[in-house]
């Protein structure tokens, strides 16, 4: 209770603003030899950990599934994978396991703030005295290119080195490296990008921000300018950067009806308890599990690859699995699918696809041979387990604001060491219920009713009544007839 109650309060304190990465693959367990830095390597670390740019990282035992060196045949053990954390990020270290694997990690130290609500490491007392949130997110970005340029000037035994970044971390850190590349003070050939769960992907909050002025008003509040998506091309063509998404987290993929105000922030509450905080079954800490192979698109200017995944429940689902855990219910399959069904009638999720990007993308060949050996692997491991079961998943209609289109529907895949610590925004729990299951999809019912046969605990409908009539404004098309088919009956 506990831990639902912290995420809870993060989720009022913040909102998406602070609103890390495991991309899947079934790959060995087994330990990276210790690493081997070249002398140059290691006097660069030494000078940056001594000008503060680096903070502590938890011990690591070298074991767990590696699926770095795996997907990329130059991330061997002796890569730098350097991780910039999120807003008062307390999954870090579970989340990035699958990078490390006995590998040189160094931690960007910076406030991890959200003031006047959350302190992070800031040290400041009260939240009202913390740094607001481009404050705390722009000393993660000098402390990157700081990282960067000692890097890209070392004259010899150059690192190959992974930049990632979560939340508020991936935000800084593709700035960071979009003014590397303007500035030339990365080095390209040797460096690789990611996102996870960037508030500026083509699909985020900070993209629909940037078409409702009224919410840069808000943002202000926090310390944070509203500057939408970001600019692929900003980076290059030769840098790559990979950007991975989750459908219903609304850091990555804000969900929202213009019609259906409450439903939306509803939704987007229930996806920031249950998946990017971490409390639910299906996260970013957990996508090795997923069933469902990630669609991919690539930006049409620069060098950015978007793996977006599905996971198997609406983000509704995931609260009520989360509340009746929380009160020692295990509620059975059917009554899991039941409450999908109604979920996915009440709010069918938006999920990214080119045609309501707010940058150019495309979607990218079915060739995996064309993939980067990270969505390669990831995809084909998926698929090998989607195809042990003959059940459909769901797929979606964009609608809604300038960055949906409702005419076209396209398929959417829905150097030191210090004790582990607790707490934090962002919380890792559990390993997942994954087996593959039918989802429909539809928008003709106004509310989830009767979506669990379990008395005490079933899916939210706190807003029915509430919203202008969504009933005659929910006009969007399901791209599965037999998924409406069988959600009508369910509901």
């Amino acid at each position: 209770m506990t831990g639902i109650r912290q995420a809870l309060r993060a989720s009022s304190l913040g909102c998406a603003l602070c609103l890390g990465l495991v991309v899947p693959t079934a790959l060995a367990s087994t330990a990276v030899a210790a690493p081997v830095l070249s002398p140059q390597t290691q006097q660069t670390i030494a000078e940056l950990d001594g000008d503060g740019v680096f903070r502590p990282a938890e011990p690591d035992d070298g074991l767990g599934p590696d699926w770095l060196s795996t997907s990329f045949p130059r991330a061997d053990g002796n890569t730098i994978v350097v991780v910039t954390p999120g807003t008062d990020d307390g999954t870090l270290f579970p989340r990035i396991q699958g990078l490390r694997a006995g590998r040189q990690t160094l931690i960007i130290d910076y406030p991890e703030a959200l003031g006047p609500l959350v302190s992070g490491r800031s040290g400041a007392v009260l939240p009202i005295f913390a740094p607001g949130y481009d404050a705390s997110r722009d000393v993660a970005v000098d402390n990157n290119l700081a990282v960067m340029r000692a890097f890209a000037q070392q004259t010899d035994g150059q690192p190959f080195v992974v930049y990632t970044g979560y939340s508020q971390g991936a935000d800084a850190l593709g700035d960071a490296a979009e003014t590397a590349v303007a500035g030339g003070t990365i080095d390209a050939s040797n460096s690789l990008i990611l996102l996870i769960s960037d508030p500026r992907s083509p699909w985020g909050l900070k993209a629909w921000a940037d078409d409702h002025p009224v919410v840069g008003t808000v943002f202000e509040l926090f310390g944070a300018t509203s500057n939408g998506a970001r600019d692929p091309g900003a980076t290059g063509e030769d840098l790559p950067v990979t950007s991975v998404i989750v459908v219903g987290d609304p850091v990555a993929n804000f969900q929202w009806r213009a019609h259906r105000p409450l439903s939306s922030l509803l939704v987007n509450g229930a996806g920031f308890i249950a998946i990017h905080s971490g409390l639910g079954e299906e996260n970013y800490g957990n996508l090795i599990d997923y069933t469902e192979p990630p669609t991919t698109m690539r930006s049409r200017d620069g060098n950015t690859t978007y793996v977006v995944y599905q996971p198997k429940h609406h983000p509704l689902t995931l609260v009520a699995m989360i509340l009746n855990d929380a009160v020692g219910l295990d509620p059975s399959e059917s009554d899991i699918a039941r409450w999908d069904a109604v979920n996915n009638a009440f709010y069918p999720l938006v999920t990214p696809t080119p045609s309501n990007a707010a940058v150019p993308v495309e979607q990218a060949t079915s060739s995996t041979s064309s993939l980067p050996p990270l969505v390669e692997q990831a995809t084909s491991a998926a698929r090998s387990r989607v195809e042990t079961t003959a059940e459909p998943q769901i797929t979606e209609t964009a609608t809604g604001g300038r960055h949906r289109a409702p005419e076209t529907t396209d398929p959417g895949i829905t150097p030191e060491t210090e004790a582990p610590t607790e707490g934090g925004r962002h919380r890792l729990t559990g390993v997942g219920r994954h087996s593959t299951d039918a989802e429909p999809s539809s928008d003709s019912t106004e509310a989830p009713t009767d979506a669990s046969s379990t008395p005490d605990v079933s899916t939210p409908d706190a807003d029915t009544g509430n919203d202008t009539p969504d009933s005659e404004a929910d006009t969007e098309t399901d791209t599965s007839s037999d998924s409406t088919e069988s959600e009508s009956d369910a509901a």
